[in-house]
């Protein structure tokens, strides 16, 4: 893992301090070298600037920008490769001779190979940066699942690229401004819509794409993507487990591979737990599991993973530490606002930022769970939306028995019944019976109080969320729906940015192209017809852990609406009763203040809400307060 950056000058060269202010700005990102290389290019002058975190093959001849023996060709990367090790020995059969045991040499021959064809060769997190010195052509790319980010601003001036948002704008080359357009859809859904940004000008490089520049001239296209499949409707429970197990078996041994000490995030789920239970298959003893644990006096106000990962860490014979949380992590919401470099309203971003920062004096690569319940159909509202479909004709019944008394239903942080209670107010707000695609998007929404307080001209300021859905697919779209935005605005990215600020390299072994590939080729409904992600339960009960494939679903979260009714925790309210605050430029202070009141007087939990409130006000706050 790395942090990769690039300045083309078009019309001379650029000041000397741009791409060291650019490329010190991600040194988190690779702590153990960092590397400078200018050139000429085409009347201007290209800058390249990469931090390394050493991660296979330790030696300084790994190092980049790699260049090829001919010195024609030049890589910056950031990622790992897992198939490296098949491609190499493609390569030698074909006659290339290699000088390091490095994945990056590896990709930089494929490249040099294949051209940008062997893209599609690649089984693996990258996001990377290929110049031919020669032809002056550049291109970008990044990995079809978006593990890895990249960003790029371009002018008449200047292409600028890099691992993330905070190095472009230290470069001092690009004027800060806020894209008003995103607010909307932040409020909506917790996270910036992709290729867009917070920031005008500044455009994320989406899964799959590669960004081609020759000649001062600029052309994204999608180019790296899982290869159509013919969907199998013959294969028994009993073939697609096998199978399952098998593809994700040799993923979990790939991604084993490094010259440095693995462990594995271990929150007791059946995601974490059936990685655990593949490495002690592939016969690792002792293998380092972390976990977050809540206060005893508060777990029944947040999740019950301790228990359930102590136990999978006893079954499986795992090396086991905990770190125990309570409020006092939230001081870290500034640093953490500072990493994200845009405002994603996940709990779980303070949650990793916590985790990583206890772990990487032990570890250096941490495998997780990420991506499981986006390719298995595992969340609550994947179920709810296939049994909408199922159901759809009596939809309006159960609106008309339940919508007009469900946002009179109490929903505070200790009621008894309080799940019951939220499940039955989403359901009522967001079902639409004739409008399927409408209704899961809704599913995916926060709570409708949110985009609500809006001031009136940013209402209208909207990105468009719609997808074209094959009809009679939308089972299969809203999958996808949440593997290309949740996961990779929402999950992926604040991975990325909590671990590798602390130089932690986050492995996923559920993102792999061959068990992507796999389950593309079962009908979508298969996932779901014997229960929620019951392919991986099934697996897991074969390794003899019943208790936790039986385990109900719970979230990575924390006990935020225990947690800020407490009277010494307001103090991170005092953004939100300020009304000369920066972020009422934009959302509307009395029905804040409503919001809010209705959290501290126990009766709603509006802690989602309000914690989206509190990210955005300290980033707002953070970038644009003058």
């Amino acid at each position: 893992m790395c942090g990769i950056n690039v300045i083309i000058s078009k019309k001379g060269p650029a000041p000397d301090s741009a791409i060291l202010r650019l490329t010190q700005a991600n040194t988190h990102r690779g702590p153990d070298a960092t590397v400078y290389y200018t050139s000429n290019y085409d009347g201007g002058k290209i800058y390249f600037g990469h931090n390394r975190l050493k991660i296979i093959d330790l030696s300084n001849e790994a190092n980049q920008p790699l260049f090829s023996p001919n010195r024609r060709y030049l890589l910056l990367y950031n990622g790992e490769v897992y198939n490296y090790l098949t491609l190499r020995s493609e390569l030698q059969a074909k006659g290339y001779f290699f000088q390091t045991t490095s994945d990056t040499e590896v990709v930089l021959a494929v490249l040099t190979t294949y051209g940008q064809a062997g893209l599609e060769k690649l089984n693996g997190m990258f996001a990377l940066i290929f110049y031919d010195t020669q032809t002056q052509k550049l291109i970008a790319a990044r990995d079809r699942f978006g593990i890895k980010r990249l960003y790029y601003f371009h002018s008449a001036e200047y292409l600028i690229i890099s691992s993330e948002i905070n190095s472009l704008l230290a470069s001092g080359l690009i004027k800060k401004e806020l894209n008003e357009t995103q607010l909307l859809q932040y409020l909506r859904y917790r996270h910036a819509l992709k290729p867009q940004t917070f920031f005008r000008n500044i455009h994320e490089l989406e899964e799959g794409q590669v960004l081609n520049y020759a000649a001062h001239t600029l052309h994204v296209e999608s180019l790296i993507s899982s290869p159509a499949t013919e969907i199998n409707t013959e294969r028994s429970d009993a073939e697609i487990t096998s199978q399952t197990e098998n593809l994700l078996l040799k993923s979990v041994e790939r991604q084993l591979r490094a010259d440095v000490p693995v462990g594995l995030f271990l929150s007791g789920g059946v995601d974490s737990t059936l990685i655990l239970a593949l490495i002690q298959q592939l016969g690792y003893r002792q293998f380092p599991a972390f976990t977050i644990s809540n206060k005893a006096s508060e777990s029944i106000y947040g999740s019950d993973d301790y228990r359930f990962a102590k136990l999978a860490a006893q079954d499986f014979g795992a090396d086991h530490q905990s770190f125990e949380m309570d409020a006092s992590i939230l001081k870290y919401v500034d640093e953490l606002v500072a990493t994200l470099d845009q405002p994603i309203a996940d709990g779980a971003a303070l949650l990793t930022y916590y985790l990583s920062q206890q772990v990487k004096a032990t570890i250096k690569v941490a495998l997780s769970g990420a991506g499981a319940d986006e390719l298995f159909g595992g969340y609550n509202r994947h179920r709810a939306f296939y049994h909408f479909l199922q159901y759809r004709r009596f939809a309006h019944i159960f609106l008309a028995l339940f919508k007009p008394g469900a946002a009179l239903l109490p929903t505070g942080v200790k009621h008894p019944l309080r799940k019951q209670f939220l499940l039955i107010r989403k359901l009522a707000d967001k079902i639409q019976p004739h409008q399927p695609v409408q209704t899961f998007l809704n599913f995916t929404a926060m709570d409708r109080h949110l985009p609500q307080l809006l001031q009136p001209e940013f209402i209208g300021s909207t990105l468009d969320t719609d997808k074209p859905v094959e009809k009679g697919n939308v089972l299969r779209w809203s999958l996808n729906q949440d593997l290309h935005q949740y996961l990779i605005a929402d999950i992926l990215a604040l991975t990325d940015k909590t671990s590798m600020i602390h130089s932690l390299e986050v492995r996923t072994p559920y993102l792999d192209n061959t068990l992507h590939g796999f389950l593309q080729t079962l009908p979508p409904e298969i996932l779901f017809k014997n229960g929620p992600k019951w392919i991986l339960k099934h697996i897991l009960e074969k390794h003899q852990e019943k208790q936790i494939a039986n385990r109900l679903k719970e979230g990575f979260g924390m006990p935020l609406g225990y947690w800020l009714k407490q009277n010494e925790n307001r103090w991170i309210f005092e953004d939100l009763q300020n009304p000369q605050h920066v972020v009422f430029r934009y959302i509307r202070f009395p029905e804040t203040q409503s919001l809010l009141q209705m959290l501290l007087q126990g009766r709603y939990d509006y802690s989602t809400e309000l914690w989206a409130l509190i990210i955005l006000a300290r980033w707002l706050s953070r970038h644009f307060a003058d």
